[in-house]
């Protein structure tokens, strides 16, 4: 028997196909940046520290986290190689401006003395 849906004309097949391929392109394309920022920092002054992703901190992160779990580790055959981390210099980004600390010149600590009276 026939189908007689709409899903299964030729024209709805290529559209679902179009928005597929769409989407793939959507999340895998570096073009359009999904969940990345465009420009990565560190946290500095008045920020808290946010997740940073793997491929912002180093150049190799899939030969650093193969190292890290221990992939390949126990293969007698081919064994793995000690691979050197690759990272990049990200600058940090502050918000605020630091008052600097004035500490007296001839800094002295008692430790014979407590910082608040005993009740």
């Amino acid at each position: 028997m026939a189908s007689t849906r709409n899903r299964n004309c030729r024209g709805d097949y290529r559209a679902e196909m179009n928005i597929n391929q769409n989407n793939v392109d959507y999340f895998i394309n570096k073009e359009y940046n999904y969940g990345q920022a465009v420009k990565t920092f560190l946290p500095g002054d008045g920020l808290l520290q946010g997740r940073v992703a793997s491929e912002n901190l180093s150049y190799n992160y899939t030969d650093i986290e193969t190292q890290l779990f221990g992939i390949g580790s126990t293969n007698l055959v081919n064994p793995k190689s000690e691979q050197n981390a690759e990272i990049k210099g990200l600058q940090s980004l502050s918000i605020i401006n630091r008052i600097p600390i004035i500490i007296p010149e001839p800094l002295i600590v008692n430790r014979d003395q407590r910082p608040y009276p005993l009740p």
